[in-house]
């Protein structure tokens, strides 16, 4: 079983488990295996980094699963070719779909 398909409280043995980014999350972040915080960490780096993070009141928005997301919920993977691919050629999507990415690409190290 993959650590992240189970919710995992802080402090929890699920986040040790190491997974091993591949594909584009390997090229953004390097494919050394990690802990799934460590992994979001690092991706939330590289979209601080490339800037790609919508801001409030931008006027931007994405729907995912029937809700709205607004303004700094937003991840404008268009403006950057490697997140791009990462969100399947998406150029905008909701902050909470990038764990639904992280999972595609990854395989337990």
């Amino acid at each position: 079983m993959k650590g992240s398909d189970v919710m995992a409280k802080k402090g929890s043995h699920l986040n040790k488990i190491k997974i091993k980014p591949t594909g584009p999350l390997a090229d953004m972040i390097g494919s050394k295996p990690r802990s799934r915080p460590e992994i979001v960490k690092a991706l939330w780096k590289h979209i601080d980094k490339e800037q790609l993070k919508g801001e409030k009141g931008d006027g931007h928005s994405v729907t995912y699963n029937g809700r709205k997301y607004v303004g700094g919920q937003v991840i404008h993977c268009g403006e950057c070719p490697m997140m791009k691919k990462f969100c399947g050629g998406k150029n905008k999507v909701a902050m909470v779909q990038l764990a639904k990415f992280t999972e595609k690409h990854s395989v337990d190290a």
